[in-house]
């Protein structure tokens, strides 16, 4: 079953951990842009469920990071937040995402969102 790293603060974080964990997925959880850096360093994920806000840095500048690192070995990244970023579909921004989902999304939409960007990336 393929791996997801769930970044988020908190209640969000665990509520997402729980949906994946039952839907049978190996979830492992960051909750901030350090750690989840050090994390990839040593375990690459086939997804990343990122808070946009996290207390040290944002999701975007962790995004972007990722890219740097690892080039064409970065996971998808699916960006988690309770307003969708502006220029959300511009080059480069766009680039650096696979999607971005509401903290607060329905089980079922987490899903769909999840399995329809491992499909993309070759994973199922």
């Amino acid at each position: 079953m393929p791996s997801i790293l769930v970044v988020a603060a908190g209640e969000p974080r665990c509520r997402l951990v729980d949906i994946l964990f039952r839907a049978g997925y190996t979830v492992s959880e960051a909750d901030s842009g350090e750690s989840v850096l050090k994390t990839v360093g040593s375990t690459l994920p086939d997804l990343i469920l990122m808070a946009i806000v996290m207390p040290d840095t944002n999701g975007l500048e962790v995004a972007a990071r990722l890219r740097q690192i690892l080039n064409s070995n970065c996971p998808p990244v699916v960006l988690l937040g309770s307003i969708t970023p502006v220029g959300l579909n511009d080059e480069p921004l766009a680039s650096l995402i696979s999607g971005y989902l509401d903290i607060n999304v329905s089980p079922g939409d987490l899903l769909t969102m999840v399995r329809a960007t491992l499909a993309a990336n070759g994973q199922k």
